[in-house]
């Protein structure tokens, strides 16, 4: 067709072809189709821009936390996506709002502190020192560059100044303080009945009629969940090392760059005489020290004096100015490095040196002991060398796996069959699972979420990497799903007759409990009550608010009643954690004072106390700014 086009475009049929052609370049602009693409923007902040990719870098990352800190008991279903995404960017509003302010303020993050806080960072971290690739692999692993990242974290750390600035700065009055360890340290007298939820449901009766009408008004409430199976493929930093070679050289180069992590260095004891010289002695007095070690030398070099003769002496007629003695057992790396060189020196033992100068004076050192070095042979820790080695070559080839691995899952996205041939894996299946399934695979909830996602289960698409560990990454796809279906009333039965009976007797037992709350205020005995309604009498004197033998609820409710007057008791309820309910009588407050708290427990108090009131003021201060900037958000591109 284009050959026939190009040879009929002659005379005044080609001018129109290319008038038309012209006609969108025109409009457009050439550079529309050869530029770089622009990116999109999900906010503008002032004169700042908030991209897509920096929200979807800040929404996985924040997910990732959330996963991190809930562990097992992360459910994807559980979270309100659309509001978890609105929170996110909103977070990153305010971070420009804040950044904004720091520069206006002229706060600062020069280069070398910048690389401090980098360099800290155990992630990019390897043997507790920073390592350059690591850090380098982590930020592509991550979707970052290391300039977009050093620039974000600078940022970051230019608002965490304002932000820290404000919140240590706040401070709590005297007054203040006093009031607060008031209330914290009352104590009160209270007594309670409790009522058992299983004494009312050993009353409750339900009929098959009641059954019946239950399940057809709450049928969307009996439902088999939602289920998916799926095809799967593990890589493990463990795999790959079991299949790395090692040769010998690299054993023995291996063994021989850590051989100081296979045995003891040599050691030796020592003892000292030391001619001290103030910190800040001018050049007569350190002459003056090199003189007195001079002469104490020769006297034990040529025989005159032993070491112990010459120390005591000296320490006799230069009383505080001459110290000495053992030194216990010396290794390379404890003391001055001019006193070790001195003593590691030394040939024999009762060899003494010439004197050394220290920061701390004019030393005459002595050999008391050599502790050979004992280093076990390559022989011994060979598996221990071949492991490490295996692990740390199998780390620089699973980031480039992991590489490969997200191409060709993306590059056929309906199939795992040519990832696995090129890594060498096997194709794993997953038992049907549901959203709040906890075993095997599932044990991940990155598993969980990216299976019931809308590109791998709907799309039919497979997963991108998912690093459910540090070193092991899944690719998954689904294989089966299974709708959530309508259950039988056969099925539901046992459900709705729990339902029913545990909703009558909760009924119950609060009418039970209104009608003993009221007597009791009208002030009737709690302990003829306690009998009458067939409820535990518990009475526990006076109680702080922090008494663990009490339940939680009930010393909420008694410490958040009205102090009780002469005439009339202060009469509250609670509900227990296991339903049963319980009706507390305070008869009596003693206040607390600022005595009843030890001087740590105050300072404590008083520096939370000043972080909440802290957080409080730059919240308003945050608020302030957000209405001092214009902010304009595109939630439909979320």
């Amino acid at each position: 067709m284009l050959q026939t086009i190009r040879d009929r475009a002659t005379g005044w049929i080609a001018y129109i072809i290319v008038g038309l052609l012209i006609i969108p370049f025109a409009l457009w602009g050439v550079n529309q189709y050869f530029g770089e693409p622009q990116s999109l923007e999900v906010a503008t902040v002032g004169d700042t821009t908030i991209s897509l990719q920096e929200f979807q870098q800040a929404y996985q990352q924040h997910r990732l936390r959330l996963q991190n800190l809930l562990g097992e008991n992360f459910d994807p279903a559980l979270f309100d996506e659309t509001r978890l995404k609105q929170e996110v960017l909103q977070q990153l509003v305010d971070e420009a709002v804040l950044a904004q302010a720091a520069r206006n303020e002229g706060l600062r993050v020069g280069d070398g502190q910048l690389h401090e806080v980098i360099r800290a960072y155990e992630a990019f971290q390897q043997d507790g020192a920073f390592n350059p690739e690591l850090y380098q692999r982590v930020l592509r692993s991550q979707g970052y560059s290391p300039l977009g990242f050093e620039e974000s974290l600078r940022s970051s750390l230019v608002s965490d100044q304002l932000r820290e600035g404000l919140v240590a700065s706040s401070f709590v009055t005297l007054d203040e303080m006093n009031r607060l360890i008031g209330l914290l340290t009352q104590k009160r007298e209270l007594s309670y009945v409790v009522l058992s939820l299983d004494d009312y449901l050993n009353q409750t009766s339900v009929d098959e009629a009641a059954v019946e009408a239950y399940f057809e008004e709450h049928k969307d409430r009996f439902r088999s969940p939602e289920q998916v199976r799926l095809q799967y493929l593990e890589l493990k930093v463990e795999q790959l090392a079991e299949h790395v070679p090692v040769s010998e050289d690299e054993l023995q180069a291996a063994y021989q760059e850590q051989i100081a992590r296979y045995g003891q260095q040599e050691e030796r004891r020592a003892s000292h005489i030391l001619v001290t010289v103030p910190k800040a002695a001018d050049k007569a007095e350190l002459d003056k020290a090199r003189t007195q070690a001079k002469e104490i030398y020769d006297a034990i070099a040529s025989g005159a004096k032993t070491f112990e003769q010459a120390l005591q002496e000296a320490q006799t007629a230069e009383a505080g100015a001459i110290e000495g003695g053992e030194l216990g057992v010396i290794s390379k790396g404890m003391l001055d490095p001019a006193f070790e060189n001195s003593l590691f020196a030394l040939e024999a033992v009762g060899d003494i040196s010439e004197p050394v100068q220290t920061p701390f004076g004019v030393h005459i050192i002595r050999l008391d002991e050599i502790i050979p070095a004992q280093v076990k042979s390559l022989a011994e820790v060979r598996d221990e060398v071949a492991q490490e080695l295996r692990q740390r070559q199998a780390e620089s080839r699973f980031y480039d796996a992991v590489e490969t691995l997200a191409n060709l899952s993306y590059e056929h996205p309906d199939t795992l069959e040519p990832a696995a041939k090129a890594l060498g894996l096997e194709i794993a299946e997953s038992p049907w699972f549901t959203r709040q399934s906890s075993e095997g695979i599932a044990a991940y909830p990155q598993v969980v979420a990216a299976a019931f996602s809308e590109d791998v289960l709907r799309r039919g698409l497979n997963s991108e990497p998912l690093e459910v560990e540090p070193g092991h990454v899944v690719v998954l796809r689904v294989e089966g799903h299974q709708e959530a279906a309508p259950l039988p009333l056969e099925e539901a039965r046992d459900d709705i007759i729990d339902q029913l009976r545990n909703d009558q007797a909760r009924a119950m037992l609060q009418k039970e409990a209104e009608t003993l709350q009221a007597r009791a205020s009208q002030g009737e005995s709690l302990e003829a009550l306690a009998e009458e309604f067939g409820g535990e009498l518990k009475q526990t004197g006076l109680v702080d608010r922090n008494d663990a033998t009490i339940a939680g609820p009930v010393l909420v409710e008694a410490f958040q009643l009205p102090e009780p007057d002469q005439n009339q008791p202060s009469v509250g309820s609670a509900v227990l954690d296991n339903g049963d309910r319980a009706v507390i009588v305070v008869s009596r407050v003693l206040p607390g004072t600022a005595q009843d708290l030890e001087e740590a427990e105050r300072i404590a108090l008083e520096q939370r106390l000043a972080g909440q009131i802290g957080v409080t003021q730059f919240e308003a201060f945050l608020n302030s700014l957000r209405q001092q900037v214009e902010v304009v958000t595109y939630l439909g591109r979320l």
